[in-house]
């Protein structure tokens, strides 16, 4: 029984639908999520790296640009002096640097301070003559400590290898200031009498020391984002931390993690000097919240796996249900139970079904009763047209003795009118073919237009019709025109002041003859054209059901009714502009038609 039961239900509707919905929709899911999990985990992982390596370049152009400043402001000793001239600030230390007159120390006084306003990290500055006098300025007024060595030995040494190079010292304390024991990087340059001797090869007549406070590089690092763990180093040629975001290695050398899984080193290079900077980036810091972040794209996406599935179980049993219902009332309709009844609960496609179910067993029991009735209408309708072909043929001569009666009695014009409505009234009551070519439309349009001339005069209504020759033999129902030139007379000429202007053209495009009639009369508001439109696609609430435009509604029926739903009439209106519509059929020839006609026989 459980086996009988399991087979009906693999094979049902609802089995099907629901595999086949959790099958198209969950197999895409579960490989564009794995797709796109390792495509956004790889993207960000390298977008990520680059964003840090790219501001360890940021750093690095700063701390040269760093350098680069203090080397030019230490170059300030061959600027400096009267007007400014070249090597003159050397040569006056040359000269007088023995007698150490008030002269000197003035000139002196005011190239230190001068550096130390140059820029709001130099804390002081020191000029030491060849034999280890100096003279000193800071930025807070302290003086350097009488009982300190300064410079010390080292960095005189130093000098004294390079003279012609800017040296610098690692970031160390400034205790030979008695005021001062704040960490500074020293930066020094010899001044060399390159007026008194040829080039470069002068005597050292002193050498300049500038103490350059950390804050310096506070001002480069407090625009980078970094993690409580990562690191910025600024390196000498040595390897000895300048400078960095942890203040407790400043002075150590530096010594990465060697074949370390936890960070990731990028180091750059600066051309203007022989430092570097190294970034450390602790991985599981920069990919955290990667990580995060894709769990939480996976938990979604388990989600829509799970709603995925609820909704495909939830919406099979909801379509599959109401089928089996009509299933077993179809069984009944079968065994000859026409007074069955489907319970209608929704208005979808499914309630759809259930109501043209019960329609339809509502007619098949009348419609065996209308076939009787139907053919006593047969025998009715041939005796109509017996009477119908008897009826125009009295009209037509009834018309030709009045308009004898009005040419006798010298009345041209309703003598025109009257044949005019004969020739239009012949033309209706034709019993003929139902479509009829665009010429034979054409002519009854001319006298059509000729009785509203008559009766309006030609100060009201003009006509210009324009139409290829081929068109002209094009196949159209009969009587599809004239509704549409009468509306534009009517609607769109008569309620305007002066005079208005009909306009008919017909071409072709592509496999279609479009036939558009334009009024300069005075259009529709978009709310009246909206309706009008609503009534063509049979949409048009029953409020709504009058109010003009049946003509054109029973053009548009025939055209869709013949042809089809792509063909029919489109209006576009403008107030106080004019209205134009457009009737679209399809591209048929007389010799088509014809053709037809033959086969059909």
């Amino acid at each position: 029984m459980n086996t009988l039961r399991f087979s009906r239900l693999r094979k049902s509707i609802f089995a099907k639908f629901a595999f086949s919905f959790i099958t198209v929709g969950l197999i895409p899911l579960l490989v564009l999520s794995f797709f796109a999990l390792n495509t956004f985990g790889n993207y960000m992982e390298r977008y990520s790296i680059n964003s840090f390596e790219q501001m360890v370049l940021y750093a690095g152009k700063n701390v040269d640009d760093f350098y680069t400043k203090y080397n030019n402001i230490s170059k300030l000793m061959y600027t400096f002096g009267q007007q400014g001239t070249y090597g003159q600030f050397g040569r006056l230390i040359a000269e007088q640097g023995t007698q150490k007159d008030y002269q000197l120390t003035a000139t002196l006084d005011d190239f230190l301070h001068t550096v130390v306003a140059t820029d709001v990290h130099i804390r002081s500055a020191a000029f030491v003559f060849p034999d280890g006098s100096y003279q000193d300025i800071s930025r807070d007024g302290s003086r350097i400590d009488f009982r300190s060595q300064f410079p010390p030995r080292d960095w005189a040494e130093t000098l004294a290898a390079n003279p012609k190079q800017l040296s610098m010292f690692p970031t160390h304390q400034q205790d030979y200031y008695s005021s001062s024991g704040v960490q500074v990087m020293t930066f020094a340059r010899n001044l060399i009498d390159v007026v008194g001797s040829p080039g470069l090869d002068g005597i050292v007549v002193g050498s300049l020391y500038m103490d350059i406070s950390l804050s310096a590089f506070d001002e480069i690092f407090q625009y980078l984002t970094l993690g409580q763990k990562d690191g910025m180093y600024v390196m000498d040629e040595s390897g000895r931390i300048l400078y960095s975001n942890k203040h407790e290695s400043i002075g150590r050398m530096f010594q990465p993690v060697p074949d370390s899984e936890e960070y990731h080193y990028v180091r750059h290079l600066m051309p203007n000097s022989a430092w570097s900077v190294v970034g450390e980036v602790n991985k599981n810091e920069l990919f955290g919240r990667i990580n995060a972040i894709k769990s939480t794209i996976a938990i979604v996406i388990g989600l829509c796996i799970l709603s995925l599935v609820v909704v495909a179980v939830w919406f099979s049993n909801n379509l599959s249900n109401p089928i089996r219902t009509i299933i077993r009332h179809m069984a009944r309709v079968e065994s000859g139970d026409f007074d069955t009844q489907v319970q209608v609960r929704t208005a979808d496609e499914i309630g759809m079904l259930a109501r043209g179910f019960n329609k339809m067993t509502d007619r098949l029991q009348s419609y065996i009763d209308e076939v009787y009735v139907a053919q006593i209408k047969q025998k009715q309708a041939e005796l109509t047209a017996l009477k119908s072909q008897i009826r125009p043929h009295y009209l037509y001569n009834t018309l030709e003795v009045i308009r004898m009666s009005a040419v006798a009695n010298d009345d041209e014009e309703v003598a025109d009118m009257i044949i005019a409505l004969s020739r239009q009234l012949k033309y209706v009551l034709d019993y003929g073919e139902e479509t009829v070519t665009l010429l034979e439309e054409k002519t009854n349009i001319e006298q059509y237009y000729r009785l509203m001339e008559l009766r309006y005069g030609e100060h009201r209504l003009a006509m210009d019709m324009r139409m290829e020759g081929e068109a002209l033999a094009c196949l159209l129902p009969k009587l599809s025109l004239q509704p549409l030139v009468e509306n534009a007379i009517y609607h769109g000429i008569m309620p305007k002041t002066g005079k208005g202007t009909i306009r008919i053209t017909a071409e072709r495009e592509e496999d279609r003859l479009v036939i558009t009639v334009d009024d300069d009369g005075i259009g529709m508001t978009e709310e009246r054209l909206e309706q009008l439109r609503d009534k063509l696609k049979g949409r048009a609430p029953a409020e709504q059901s009058g109010g003009g435009g049946i003509g054109v509604k029973n053009v548009h029926d025939r055209i869709t009714a013949l042809y089809g739903p792509e063909y029919g009439i489109r209006i576009n209106s403008t107030p106080n502009i004019g209205t134009s519509v457009r009737m679209i059929l399809p591209y048929q020839k007389e010799a088509a038609n014809s053709d037809n006609g033959i086969a059909g026989g």
